[in-house]
């Protein structure tokens, strides 16, 4: 392996410590969810957040349901209809996905 390819490598080790460490995640899907998420202003349809997952229903429930109980997400019934859901990130998640963008930062602009 070229010295390259290893750095590239103990970088995306590093980054993978740093989302289990901040975000106690198992699975990518999670992470893409949590900077979907950051990336909006207001809650987002639960619907809408699944189809840009892109992963199987089964998966997106198990992901998001954990990351509920993690703290880092809010999942709200709507007033109007009980069976549809907006979510959005918590303080928590929030405050955890700026130290992940910070740190982030770091890892891949260190050299």
């Amino acid at each position: 392996m070229r010295s390259t390819e290893l750095t590239v490598f103990r970088r995306r080790l590093k980054l993978a410590a740093l989302e289990r460490r901040l975000f106690k995640i198992r699975h990518d899907y999670q992470l893409l969810m949590l900077l979907i998420l950051g990336s909006k202003t207001a809650p987002m349809n639960r619907s809408a957040l699944a189809k840009q997952i892109d992963c199987s229903e089964v998966s997106f429930r198990k992901y998001y349901n954990e990351l509920a109980s993690g703290g880092l997400i809010e999942i709200i019934a709507l007033s109007t209809d009980k069976r549809k859901k907006i979510v959005q990130l918590t303080a928590l998640g929030r405050k955890a996905l700026d130290a992940y963008e910070k740190e982030f930062n770091l890892i891949v602009h260190k050299d």
